[in-house]
């Protein structure tokens, strides 16, 4: 064998040492140079004796055991990669085995691929082997025929189709040294203590832009039983965790990962796009259920400086959502109100976001308000995190409302009623995303018969309504940005107080806005029965007339 690379299989260890001594074994039996081979055990704080299992391999020339305080599994496969001095490195979780072939059968793909040195990462295929039964049992379908793998092309690349999960678990993933030494050092081990392949792989895709398969089966997944995230049930692969869960820092990880990366200008933007279909893929609606993505509308609207909204910035704010519109009034309105419902009329769509010219939202501004929407609580208008900007476009404050202190919740619930009217617990308008409602219809059909000062806090009054009529819910995610008009103060009071499209904070008819809708409710009794329950209208009755004492407006 004339290409002969050294390399180093990380073994991390917790709590199996009924497993970790086959583990080693099998990464020692290779038919491959005992001299060209590392193996490096990390105990990550075991506290079931393995001391006894290490013991013999105690003064073995390729098993070095590294101990260290229980930090989870990214952390373990750290620190073992820290210890490594291979050209390559192999991993391994202490519960699998390697096959007897694997480093030479891997060591001749290497050698015909051409890869650059520092950029290798390969997947093989896997054997299940089922050991909850007795006597253990192969099962029929490969670990590449499991996940889709096998039909997917010898070498992925980030153009291609998006598929959920198309890799390895540890024991089937080779990287370059180099390669997986940068995607851990760049890894918040803490946030990511078990799992360590879903989120080190899609890592290094990003990176090389591309994944190597070798189709043989070179590696032994054990079923046990005690597995942490999986198990067969009646033969088939069942995933015991739901990788929904931590969908949302995975793609803030890979974002940031990618902005880390010194990448050509077409690789970064592959990348970006990679990140893009996959989010758009992770919260995909079953066709099997006859559901579709809801469209939304993002309405523009003057700055609040006066600049206009233009097709131009509409554009540089596409979304990665799969129906969105933009919509420009065609009316600049002397009030806010009338601009606000020239808006709404037009707009298509079954939820709303009211957009000043200078505010700009992230890509996935709408997918994370629609994902929050769809898996979290039921309400009319959600509001985001916002960073600030000058209107020469530099940041002046990234995550305002976190550093404010005042949103002291990751994901907070208000709901109807529980607020006063003088009370304001939104973010400016471009933050908030606003669900339909035949309450909003109503009051958008007309806003000219409104008392002037009503027109003019429309913004204001548009978020109370929706507020106390169904509940809003605020989450410290940054998903937008907010410019800050000429002149005005960079400070939470300005940002947490309703503000105008003249630049100034807009005043607050308490007092009339809630005369108005005392008398509006009565008025429209039929509406306000037929959709919000005698339990609302209970408690209205106390809550609008200790609005009304209210001197304010």
């Amino acid at each position: 064998m004339s290409f002969q690379p050294h390399f180093s299989v990380v073994i991390c260890n917790y709590n199996y040492a009924a497993f970790v001594g086959d583990a080693i074994r099998s990464a020692l039996a290779q038919d491959y140079p005992a001299d060209r081979v590392q193996v490096v055990v990390v105990d990550d704080g075991s506290t079931d004796q393995p001391d006894a299992v290490y013991a013999a391999f105690a003064g073995h020339p390729q098993v070095l055991v590294v101990r260290q305080p229980n930090r989870g599994q990214t952390a373990a496969f750290a620190a073992g990669v820290q210890a490594c001095t291979g050209d390559y490195v192999c991993l391994l979780d202490s519960d699998d085995l390697f096959l007897p072939a694997k480093l030479a059968r891997v060591a001749d793909h290497i050698r015909t691929l051409g890869e650059a040195p520092d950029d290798l990462f390969l997947c093989h295929d896997l054997q299940v082997l089922d050991t909850s039964q007795d006597p253990p049992q192969v099962h029929g379908a490969t670990w590449f025929t499991m996940v889709g793998i096998d039909q997917c092309p010898d070498c992925l690349t980030l153009d291609q189709p998006i598929r959920h999960f198309p890799f390895s678990i540890p024991c089937g993933l080779v990287f370059s040294r180099a390669l997986v030494a940068a995607c851990l050092d760049a890894l918040p081990t803490w946030d990511f203590q078990r799992g360590a392949d879903g989120i080190l792989c899609p890592s290094a895709f990003l990176k090389t832009g591309r994944v190597h398969y070798l189709r043989e089966r070179l590696g032994v997944y054990r079923i046990h039983g005690g597995n942490d995230f999986a198990r067969l049930v009646d033969g088939r692969y069942e995933p015991r965790f739901n990788p929904h869960a931590r969908a949302p820092k995975s793609l803030r990880h890979l974002e940031h990962w990618v902005d880390m990366l010194d990448l050509p200008p077409e690789h970064r933007a592959r990348a970006l796009d990679y990140l893009r279909r996959l989010e758009h893929h992770g919260r995909r609606l079953s066709a099997s259920r006859g559901l579709r993505e809801p469209p939304v509308s993002v309405i523009g609207l003057p700055g609040a400086d006066g600049t206009a909204f233009t097709n131009a910035q509409a554009s540089e704010s596409l979304q990665s959502a799969a129906q969105v519109e933009f919509l420009v009034p065609a009316d600049q309105a002397t009030h806010e109100l009338v601009q606000l419902a020239e808006g709404y009329r037009r707009a298509q769509g079954e939820y709303l976001v009211f957009l000043p010219a200078g505010d700009r939202l992230d890509r996935t501004f709408v997918e994370r308000h629609l994902f929050l929407r769809q898996h979290g609580p039921l309400v009319a208008v959600s509001c985001s995190d916002v960073r600030l900007t000058s209107s020469a476009g530099s940041l002046i404050s990234a995550d305002v409302y976190r550093n404010s202190g005042a949103w002291k919740q990751a994901m907070q619930q208000i709901p109807p009623l529980a607020t006063r009217l003088q009370d304001w617990v939104a973010p400016p308008r471009s933050a908030c995303l606003f669900r339909r409602t035949a309450f909003l219809d109503r009051l958008l059909a007309n806003p000219q018969a409104l008392d002037p000062s009503l027109q003019q806090a429309g913004f204001w009054l548009v978020f109370q309504l929706a507020l106390h009529t169904g509940g809003a819910v605020r989450f410290l995610e940054t998903l937008g940005s907010v410019r800050l008009p000429d002149g005005a103060a960079a400070s939470y009071g300005y940002l947490s107080a309703p503000s105008d499209p003249s630049a100034g904070l807009a005043p607050v008819p308490v007092g009339r806005a809630a005369r108005w809708l005392a008398h509006w409710i009565a008025t429209e009794g039929d509406l306000f029965r037929q959709w919000l329950p005698a339990a609302w209208h209970a408690r209205f009755a106390p809550w609008i007339a200790a609005q009304q004492e209210d001197p304010a407006g």
